[in-house]
């Protein structure tokens, strides 16, 4: 039984056992980022030692650990994955149909199976009609995801309009939707019940602050001691930074205007160079610092990535980087003046100004070789975001072409997962010996991941026939039982490489 040590693993944590302090350090998001010291003064709960064990047996939360327990268990065949793809898909009449054929599936559809330990009717809130067909069949509306970071109720997230729909049907009102939807005299009525909803945490570990995008909301909260700088347990994450995930620039102003500390990101996305001159007064260094890692304490590595990695859809990014993206011509020049010269010349490829980028090379031929390892990666970025210029300046000075991430992904792989057909081809003309076995964390080489990346990749701007060739013809494995991949063009391709190999 899997679950029969989380008290022993608390009582031995707490007792100072130097294994259990480990285990603790190694496996738990909110510590493992930081110094053991630090995890062993941890005020560890019966709830973060069974986050503990569940990712010692490779789940995210322990209510995906108790599901796969349940599901060696209970065996619901094939059904269960055409349940999950019908409700991922919307699909009111199949699901219908499948629930009144396999009414086994009625006591798993409060169970976890969906993104981020949701539940069905969660992933499927914003469609009434399959919302009707899941209640038909007996789930229930005020089940909560089962996410180690902080459980998701319904209401969270959901638009104004669906929530009147989901109210009416049951869904109960909690402190984040009402701060989410504005409902003052709702709030009003609760704190009197219960004053610590506050700072009461929610989904991804958010307080109502994280959710409160109305000026008099924010007021409220602030007046009853709401926490400006409280971060989530997942993206340690504050409520100015959420709202700027969220592109909800006035919502983040307001806050601005409230006292939330603002950190060099922040004052970038806003745009004002006053803000960007404070950021740097009060901590010099941000103008090395780097979205989700270690270094800046004011936007630090997360177990769920920073918000930020999804605000400009990829870690590691600089302040100058993000400037350039959000079209800051001032800023990114006062930024350069800030910045030492290995700081510019990152700056100058990022901006695909090859000529300023030749300049400081020139002038010392051993500063690519002397970047560190972190600021060396933007040439991953680069072909993660289809920045050809970048990465052919990239290539021509030197950086190293085989450089991964943290999950072992070259920039081959971050091309080749979009099917960027010309970052692969200029890749592949500047490396004498493409990394083209190398796997990733995930066991894929850059041709797999390309194939990985035609049914999963979001961008439209790839061309996943023409990779999957330039990719075949440089020497990439193709094996037989890859095909078919549901791409007749890319079939083809493989087709014909394993002709030639056979």
């Amino acid at each position: 039984m899997i679950f029969e040590n989380d008290v022993t693993l608390l009582h031995a944590f707490r007792a100072g056992a130097a294994d259990a302090i480990d285990r603790v350090h190694q496996h738990l998001p909110q510590v493992k980022f930081g110094a053991r010291d630090e995890a062993a003064a941890f005020p560890l709960t019966l709830d973060d030692a069974r986050i503990v064990i569940a990712r010692e047996h490779g789940a995210r939360s322990w209510g995906e650990l108790r599901l796969k327990h349940k599901l060696r268990e209970r065996d619901y065949g094939d059904a269960l994955e055409q349940f999950k793809g019908m409700v991922y898909a919307r699909d009111a009449e199949n699901l219908d149909a499948l629930l009144t054929a396999k009414p086994a599936l009625r006591e798993t559809l409060d169970d976890p199976h969906f993104d981020f330990g949701s539940t069905a009717l969660i992933i499927a809130k914003e469609n009434i009609d399959v919302v009707d067909i899941l209640l038909k069949h007996g789930a229930d509306i005020n089940a909560k995801s089962r996410w180690w970071a902080g459980d998701f109720h319904i209401l969270e997230g959901a638009s104004a309009e669906v929530a009147e729909q989901l109210i009416a049907r049951g869904a109960e009102i909690g402190v984040h939707a009402a701060a989410e939807q504005g409902w003052l005299d709702w709030l009003e009525a609760a704190y009197q019940r219960d004053r610590s909803i506050i700072n009461q945490r929610g989904g991804d570990g958010k307080t109502p602050l994280h959710y409160a995008a109305d000026p008099a909301v924010m007021d409220w909260l602030i007046e009853r001691g709401a926490d400006l700088e409280a971060r989530d347990l997942d993206h340690t994450s504050t409520p100015l930074q959420w709202q700027l995930g969220g592109h909800n620039y006035d919502a983040a102003r307001e806050l601005v205007k409230r006292g939330a500390q603002v950190d060099i990101f922040a004052a970038v996305i806003l745009g004002e160079l006053a803000l960007v001159t404070q950021a740097l007064t009060e901590r010099p260094a941000a103008i090395r610092a780097r979205v989700n890692s270690a270094g800046y304490d004011l936007a630090p590595k997360a177990d769920g990535s920073h918000q930020y990695v999804y605000t400009f859809n990829a870690a590691d990014l600089s302040p100058h980087q993000v400037a350039l993206e959000y079209g800051h011509d001032e800023i990114f020049a006062y930024l350069l003046e800030q910045s030492p010269p290995d700081a510019q010349l990152l700056a100058y490829c990022a901006g695909a100004d090859s000529d300023a980028a030749q300049r400081i090379v020139a002038e010392q031929p051993d500063i690519v070789a002397e970047i560190a390892e972190a600021d060396r990666r933007q040439l991953i970025y680069a072909a993660w975001t289809n920045k050809l210029e970048v990465v052919k300046i990239m290539a021509a000075l030197g950086f190293d072409l085989h450089i991964y991430d943290d999950d072992r992904l070259m920039p081959l792989h971050t091309a080749a997962y979009h099917g960027f057909a010309d970052v692969i081809a200029a890749l592949l003309e500047a490396d004498s010996e493409p990394a083209l076995d190398w796997l990733n964390s995930y066991g894929g080489t850059a041709l797999t991941t390309c194939l990985y990346g035609r049914q999963h990749s979001w961008r439209d701007d790839g061309d996943f026939p023409a990779s999957v060739k330039l990719l075949v013809e440089a020497g990439s494995e193709v094996r037989a039982e890859w095909l078919p991949t549901g791409d007749d063009a890319i079939d083809a391709i493989l087709r014909k490489a394993l002709e030639v190999k056979g």
